[in-house]
C-alpha cells in the first residue's frame, strides 16, 4: 500500500496528515474504529482538531494503515509536535539526537601518518581552497604541532559545523599531553537556538571525557558579540601557526607569524576572561564520589543510563559486603559510598530512572553495576540481584518509582555514561565501567542553565512517548527477569 503524504500549514498539520490516511484508504472513520477498538468520536474529535488522540490510539492507527517506515517517522513527528509543541518537540528531538549519537562515540587512538609527524605544513600567501584542503591542512598541523612540542595549548574558535573531537581525542588516547581552549557562541534567544547549543555537547562532553582537566570550553551568548579582527572570523592559534578559516569551511590561510600569533592569541585571552566555562569536570575517583554526594537532590534525581539505578536500594549490608576497601589506593572512598547511597534512599519523590533492556539483562546475567569502578565492586549476588529488582519492580509498579525503558529504535542510551539531572535542573554525566578509563573516572557538570533546562525537560516529556516502552511493557520485562533470577537460585540452591 504505497501512500504520498501532503500536509497543509493547518492550525494542526497531524489532524491534515491523518484526513488524508482516510481519504487515501476509503475506509470510514466508523470501521477504522472498529478494527482498533475505539470510539469514533475520539477520531472525529481529532480530525477536527478538538482532541489530541492518546499514544497508543495514534500508534494502532499507523498500523492499521500500514504506514511504511518514512510514513511513521513523519506520522509521529506531525503527532508529537501537536502533543507537546513545536518548541518543546524540537529541544526533545536534540536531546535525543545527541544520545543517540554519543551512543555511537568510538574511543581509539589514531595514529598519524609519517609525513604528518616529520614534515612541517607548507605554509605561505596562498590560500587553501574547498573543504578538503581546509580539512588536510588543518590536520596536518594540529598533529604536526601535537609531535613535536612538549605539551602544546591549543586555542580555538571554530566554524559552528567543524568538528575536530576525533583528532584531539586519538591523540590524549596515544597518550600524547597538550591543552585546549575552545570558545563557543551560543544564544537562548529561542527554542531553535537552545536545540543548536544542545548539539555543542556532541564535541564538549567526549573531549571532557577524555580529557578531564586538559580540555577547557568557554561561552558567551552571541548577542553580546565578540569584535573580530578579521574578515575570516575563525581561527585555529597553535605554537607555531596562525590558520584562520571561513564559517563554510571552504577557504584556510596558515600564517607563522609570531606578531599575528600573539595579536589572536591576547585576543582570546580577552575574550575568555569574559567567558563563562560550559563545563565543571571532576578529574579523580574521590572527587567524582564527593561531587556526586553534593549534587544529591533529597526533592528528586533523575538518571538516564544503560542499566536501571538501583542506588535507592543499597543498605550498608550491601556496601559493606561488595566493596572491596583494602583494595582501593584512595582514602575514605568507602564513606563516600555509604554517604552517596544513604542520600540516595532519602529522596523524598521525582525518581526516574531510566533505561535500556541491553543494560537490564546484563545486570541479570553477570551482576556487574556498570556505574561503579569494577576494580573495587565484584559482582553482585543472584539472590542480592533478585533483591535490587524486585525492590524496583515493586517500587514502579506502585508508582513510587519512574523506571523507563528505551526503545532502542527511538533512542539509544551511551553505555559509557551515566545522566544525572536534579529538581533545580543541574545536569552531570558520569562515565560507566564501558568507558576506556572505567567507572567514576570523571564528572562533568553541565554550567549553561539553559542547556540544563532542556535535559530537564526531556526527561519530563519520555513518560507515555513512542521513546519508551509503556510501563506495562516495562513491568513485563522486569518479571521475566525476576523470574529468571528466582530459576537461577533455585538452581544453585
Amino acid at each position: 500500500m504505497s501512500h504520498k503524504r501532503s500536509t497543509t500549514a493547518t492550525t494542526s498539520k497531524f489532524s491534515s496528515y491523518l484526513k488524508n490516511l482516510f481519504e487515501e484508504s476509503g475506509e470510514s472513520v466508523a470501521s477504522v474504529a472498529r478494527s482498533i477498538g475505539v470510539e469514533r468520536t475520539s477520531i472525529h474529535k481529532a480530525l477536527s482538531g478538538d482532541r489530541i488522540l492518546p499514544y497508543h490510539v495514534a500508534h494502532a492507527l499507523a498500523d492499521h494503515f500500514q504506514l511504511s517506515l518514512e510514513e511513521q517517522q513523519e506520522y509521529f513527528r506531525l503527532y508529537n509536535i501537536l502533543l507537546q509543541g513545536e518548541d518543546v518537540w524540537q529541544n526533545r528531538t536534540a536531546v535525543a539526537s545527541l544520545l543517540n549519537y554519543l551512543s555511537t562515540m568510538q574511543f581509539q587512538a589514531i595514529t598519524a601518518s609519517a609525513a604528518a609527524a616529520v614534515t612541517p605544513p607548507m605554509c605561505g600567501n596562498t590560500p587553501f581552497k574547498g573543504e578538503f584542503a581546509v580539512r588536510d591542512i588543518v590536520n596536518t598541523v594540529l598533529y604536526y604541532e601535537i609531535q613535536q612540542n612538549d605539551h602544546p595549548t591549543f586555542q580555538l574558535f571554530l566554524p559552528p559545523d567543524m568538528d575536530l573531537s576525533q583528532i584531539f581525542i586519538s591523540q590524549w588516547l596515544d597518550g600524547k599531553q597538550f591543552d585546549v581552549e575552545q570558545l563557543f557562541s551560543i544564544s537562548t534567544i529561542n527554542s531553535d537556538n537552545c536545540a543548536k547549543n544542545v548539539q555543542l555537547l556532541r564535541q564538549i562532553i567526549p573531549l571532557s571525557l577524555i580529557s578531564r582537566d586538559s580540555y577547557r570550553p568557554y561561552h558567551f551568548h552571541e548577542n553580546a558579540g565578540s569584535s573580530f579582527i578579521s574578515p575570516l572570523n575563525y581561527y585555529i592559534i597553535t605554537p607555531h601557526y596562525l590558520i584562520l578559516l571561513r564559517q563554510d569551511q571552504t577557504v584556510a590561510y596558515v600564517q607563522e607569524s609570531e606578531y599575528l600569533i600573539d595579536v589572536y592569541s591576547e585576543h582570546f585571552r580577552s575574550l575568555t576572561e569574559h567567558c563563562e566555562p560550559l563545563v565543571f569536570c571532576a578529574a579523580n575517583l574521590s572527587e567524582v564520589l564527593s561531587r556526586s554526594n553534593s549534587m544529591i537532590d533529597l526533592k528528586g534525581n533523575l538518571y538516564l543510563t544503560s542499566q536501571p539505578c538501583f542506588g535507592h536500594y543499597y543498605t550498608s549490608e550491601i556496601i559493606s559486603k561488595y566493596f572491596q576497601v583494602q583494595n582501593c589506593p584512595i582514602p575514605g572512598i568507602f564513606e563516600e559510598s555509604v554517604k552517596h547511597f544513604s542520600l540516595l534512599q532519602k529522596t523524598e519523590k521525582n525518581f526516574c530512572t531510566v533505561f535500556s533492556e541491553k543494560g537490564l539483562q546484563y545486570f541479570i546475567e553477570t551482576g556487574i553495576v556498570t556505574e561503579m569502578p569494577a576494580q573495587y565492586i565484584p559482582p553482585a549476588d543472584v539472590k542480592d540481584r533478585l533483591y535490587l529488582l524486585s525492590r524496583l519492580r515493586d517500587d514502579i509498579a506502585e508508582e513510587k518509582v519512574t523506571g523507563l525503558i528505551a526503545r532502542p529504535s527511538s533512542l539509544r542510551l551511551p553505555e559509557y555514561l551515566t545522566l544525572t539531572v536534579d529538581s533545580d535542573g543541574n545536569a552531570y554525566f558520569d562515565t560507566t565501567s564501558d568507558f576506556p578509563f572505567g567507572a567514576c573516572y570523571c564528572n562533568i557538570h553541565i554550567s549553561e542553565k539553559s542547556i540544563c533546562q532542556v535535559f530537564k525537560d526531556f526527561f519530563a516529556s519520555l513518560q507515555g512517548s513512542q521513546m519508551v516502552y509503556s510501563r506495562e511493557d516495562t513491568l513485563r520485562m522486569l518479571d521475566e527477569g525476576i523470574q529468571r533470577l528466582n530459576n537461577k537460585d533455585s538452581s544453585q540452591g
